[in-house]
């Protein structure tokens, strides 16, 4: 037998900080004692056969393609090809449902010939939507608890034959970032829909395929090992859990303190989404959601090289999924935020707030000053979504202006007299209205509570 295994059709190897990457050949070549390998017009190299398989290195390739790489036995005419291959950055999609992508399919975002994607089924192909097909996948984790290979293939085929939900973020991600840094993008695509972190948790890693983190590990080994990052969008079901979002920054600094130790690498960027609207029973749930995503906002700066996405801007397909219109556009932003944690680009995160004060003694007017904006702040319909409560009770407002003196400070005028101990939120609740923004359309993030 004479075959390639690696590397495979469309896919791709990860680069290095010199724009350069090494393609791994291997293969079969029983019956031969040498092979010989080459990028397509490049020049032959040769390889020794070791009990019939064959591995060697075509090193320092630059950053791009497609490339194509040809493999045949020593002095024979029958050639191997292999096209399709780039070298570029490897992104992990990691997360729950709005990271598995549950938009409609229909008006999706145009697949891009130097952006490719490792689908469930282990195969590398062009990236298009749904990237997601968990029951595609070898690992039991995704088979949602079915054991039985001919019901698992039956509900493969359903998947394939009458899927109407799947669009997502990775596609536009990609095509953005490529365009911008012309680096090709390669997706990992490893999410699961309705999972929480502790189902995430590094330390089930040594069940394997039978775990999420386990999973992932593989499909990464898979693919090389090494990567460029990792994109993020979960924590809908630790913030409805019956934690409600309490454990939520422990789990998630145990996950990615161990993602980046188990890929050698401290420094990995890792860009994750805010929590954006859900359409349920507020008073049940919004407490566990609001905590989840005022984690999410702080824990920005609790670990180097991760960025944060706003998404409560998002329309929604269905009560909890961003539809995806909302999904590209997040994808964009965590392009954006890519540029800035991989290539070093200076580019705002997007507005922060960092700062709380009283512009006088009577403490009617409060300043909420933002950080990172892009330009300045604007609200068309007038500034809407914060919130000020004392003991449960909102406070009345009479006024909600940007400061017309810097551009990236919000003035709160109340009615009365602000009260010690009350709170101050932005985006309380699962579907506020919210209506901050700054020049390049990024959402001011859910905050709160703040005592004042």
């Amino acid at each position: 037998m004479f075959e390639i295994t690696s590397p495979r059709p469309y896919q791709v190897f990860q680069r290095n900080d010199d724009y350069v990457g090494d393609i791994q050949v291997t293969g079969t070549a029983e019956g031969a004692k040498k092979v010989e390998f080459r990028l397509t017009d490049g020049t032959w190299q040769t390889a020794d056969v070791v009990d019939g398989r064959f591995s060697a290195t075509i090193a320092d390739v630059p950053v791009g393609g497609p490339y194509a790489v040809e493999v045949r036995e020593k002095g024979a005419k029958t050639v191997l090809k292999v096209d399709n291959i780039l070298v570029g950055d490897l992104w992990i999609l990691a997360g729950q449902s709005n990271m598995d992508g549950c938009g409609k399919l229909i008006n999706l975002e145009p697949p891009h010939r130097m952006v490719h994607a490792f689908y469930y089924n282990e195969t590398w192909g062009t990236a298009k939507d749904p990237l997601c097909r968990v029951m595609d996948s070898i690992d039991p984790v995704h088979w949602g608890g079915v054991e039985d290979l001919a019901e698992i293939e039956k509900a493969r085929q359903w998947d394939h034959n009458f899927r109407e939900i799947g669009a997502s973020l990775g596609v536009r991600f990609g095509k953005d970032l490529h365009k911008a840094t012309g680096v090709p993008v390669g997706l990992l695509v490893c999410p699961h829909g309705g999972t929480s972190l502790e189902q995430w948790s590094p330390k089930h890693k040594k069940l394997g395929g039978k775990s999420l983190y386990g999973s992932m590990l593989r499909r990464i080994n898979e693919c090389g090992g090494k990567v460029a990052g990792c994109l993020w969008y979960q924590g809908e079901s630790d913030a409805v859990g019956p934690t409600q979002g309490k454990q939520y920054r422990k789990d998630f600094r145990f996950l990615i303190e161990s993602m980046r130790a188990d890929l050698g690498n401290p420094d990995i960027p890792f860009i994750y989404v805010q929590l954006g609207p859900f359409f349920s029973d507020d008073t049940l749930y919004r407490d566990g959601w609001n905590r989840v995503q005022n984690t999410q906002l702080e824990f920005e700066k609790e670990m180097p090289n991760l960025a944060m996405v706003p998404a409560i801007d998002s329309t929604i397909s269905d009560i909890i999924h961003a539809d995806a219109v909302s999904l590209r556009r997040i994808g964009a932003r965590m392009a954006l935020m890519a540029r800035k944690l991989r290539f070093g680009e200076d580019i705002p995160f997007g507005p922060r707030p960092v700062e709380f004060t009283f512009t006088e003694k009577t403490r009617t007017t409060i300043k909420v000053k933002y950080a990172e904006v892009h330009g300045k702040l604007t609200s068309v319909s007038g500034v809407r979504g914060f919130l000020v409560e004392k003991d449960g009770a909102p406070q009345v407002i009479k006024q909600c202006v940007v400061d017309p003196k810097d551009g990236c400070s919000v003035l709160i005028t109340m009615a009365e007299p602000v009260s010690k101990g009350s709170s101050l939120w932005y985006g309380r609740g699962l579907n506020p209205i919210v209506s901050l923004k700054d020049a390049a359309g990024f959402p001011a993030p859910v905050f709160g509570p703040v005592k004042l």
